[in-house]
């Protein structure tokens, strides 16, 4: 991997990982836009993506899906993207970063909990946030050990993740980007916006996990372990995008805890 302290971050090479699962209306329209969107960027920046997706039999785990999509292009890139599949860039700056930097902001300030049967919306501290869209240095991402692989369901994986960054006092960045949110219902709180069952769950979770006050060890990029289902061209046919887009579906090979399935096969 190219060292890009010393090299010339023009030459980065940015890999974008999409945890994914039941969301095909908007891949439909993140493939093309992004394509779109990359196609005409000045300088060009050299990409690949790589759409996670989980197999349908455990609940939905995002933090683990996006350790796994980083762990396949690890080898062929210098910086990744962890990039939600709503989030579509009308003008945001996805060059190298050589630190941890969220690029979402405007678009992501208020969202739907439960479009055409509540008119309740969660706010989002754009100020804090790492979900959505963060640029992270490959290097960052090893030191760091990843996402937490311990929050099934819904929710807290991203609180996680920067707090791994922020206990090791890794500098942060921000870009203001603006994005165009694609609406769904928010799995995290109920229609009248109380917080979910699993939402509760994973608030237990992540209590645990930092209850001694030291970082977590022993969860993460190091201990993930899962196996590739299938592999497929995801381009649509596009011009010049053929290549750099793939779904990879997997199977991971831990479980989640018994009050996380319950409060899933609850909601």
């Amino acid at each position: 991997m190219t060292d890009m302290t010393t090299g010339d971050s023009a030459d980065a090479r940015l890999h974008i990982v999409v945890p994914y699962r039941d969301r095909e209306d908007h891949l439909r329209q993140f493939v093309p836009w992004v394509s779109a969107y990359f196609d005409r960027l000045v300088p060009r920046i050299d990409y690949r993506v790589t759409i996670v997706e989980q197999e349908a039999a455990l609940p939905f785990n995002r933090g683990a899906l996006k350790n796994a999509g980083f762990l396949l292009g690890e080898g062929q890139s210098d910086y990744t993207c962890l990039h939600d599949v709503d989030y579509l860039p009308v003008d945001a700056d996805y060059s190298w970063a050589d630190c941890p930097t969220p690029i979402l902001w405007f678009g992501a300030e208020q969202r739907p909990v439960a479009p055409g049967r509540s008119d309740r919306t969660v706010t989002t501290n754009l100020e804090s946030t790492m979900g959505g869209a963060l640029l992270m240095p490959n290097g960052v991402m090893r030191q760091v050990d990843g996402y937490s692989n311990q929050f099934w369901g819904w929710g807290y994986e991203d609180f996680d993740f920067s707090l791994r960054i922020r206990a090791r006092r890794i500098p942060t960045g921000r870009r203001k980007g603006r994005f165009q949110p694609l609406d769904h219902d928010n799995d995290g709180f109920t229609p009248d916006a109380a917080p979910s069952p699993i939402s509760l769950v994973n608030r237990r979770v992540f209590q645990e996990l930092w209850s001694t006050g030291k970082i977590p060890a022993g969860d993460g990029l190091s201990t993930l372990s899962f196996d590739v289902l299938d592999r497929r061209p995801c381009d649509g046919g596009i011009p010049g995008a053929h290549g750099r887009w793939e779904i990879v579906r997997v199977r991971f090979n831990h479980r989640p805890r018994p009050d996380q399935e319950a409060a899933t096969a609850a909601h």
